[in-house]
């Protein structure tokens, strides 16, 4: 009985570690990251525009799916900005054709600090309708569930989005499909 207690005992501590490190690892991923803007230049006199607000994840994945992004949709001649969400940004977006917001998944949510400045920004969005800018949404993670989109459902309501794309960290070629979407958006 003691060593059934104690294996019961053993078991409860690991499973305690473990989600005090996934706490951990979701505080640190959600921490605000401040005015990091990167602004590419259109092609043109007077280029489309798009901004790319996404928040970095522990990994590279994130950050490099919003760069090609941003590297195809500038091939495509847009003016391209990229930033991370906070306090520091305006919620007028009506000086964009495009907006883009990215986020890696943990658990089935996209970070907070993104959903938060998404609240802040969206009800300017649905106010401006038809008129105002395209809207995608990406995020990145281990496993092929769109769950994180449906969640958003409430925030995005009368928005233009016109894609919801998933990139795995598993895919190899998730760059690749990155700059692809980004040309393809360029286009339409």
């Amino acid at each position: 009985m003691k060593i059934i207690l104690s294996i019961i005992g053993c078991l409860f501590l690991i499973m305690l570690f473990c989600m005090l490190v996934m706490v951990g690892i979701v505080t640190v991923v959600n921490r605000p990251r401040g005015d990091r803007e990167e602004v590419l230049s259109g092609k043109g006199a007077n280029p489309k525009k798009a901004l790319i607000i996404y928040q970095p994840a522990l990994t590279n994945v994130t950050r490099q799916a919003a760069k090609q992004l941003a590297d195809g949709l500038n091939a495509g001649g847009y003016e391209v900005t990229l930033n991370h969400p906070g306090n520091h940004l305006t919620v007028d977006l009506s000086g964009y054709d495009l907006v883009v917001f990215g986020s890696p998944t943990y658990a089935g949510q996209l970070t907070k600090a993104l959903t938060q400045y998404m609240a802040r920004g969206c009800p300017q969005l649905a106010k401006e309708g038809a008129e105002g800018p395209r809207v995608v949404l990406f995020a990145t993670g281990g496993v092929d569930e769109r769950q994180e989109f449906d969640r958003l459902a409430e925030l995005l309501s009368g928005v233009k989005v016109v894609r919801e794309v998933k990139f795995l960290t598993g895919d190899k070629e998730y760059a690749a499909k990155a700059y692809a979407l980004g040309a393809e958006l360029a286009q339409e």
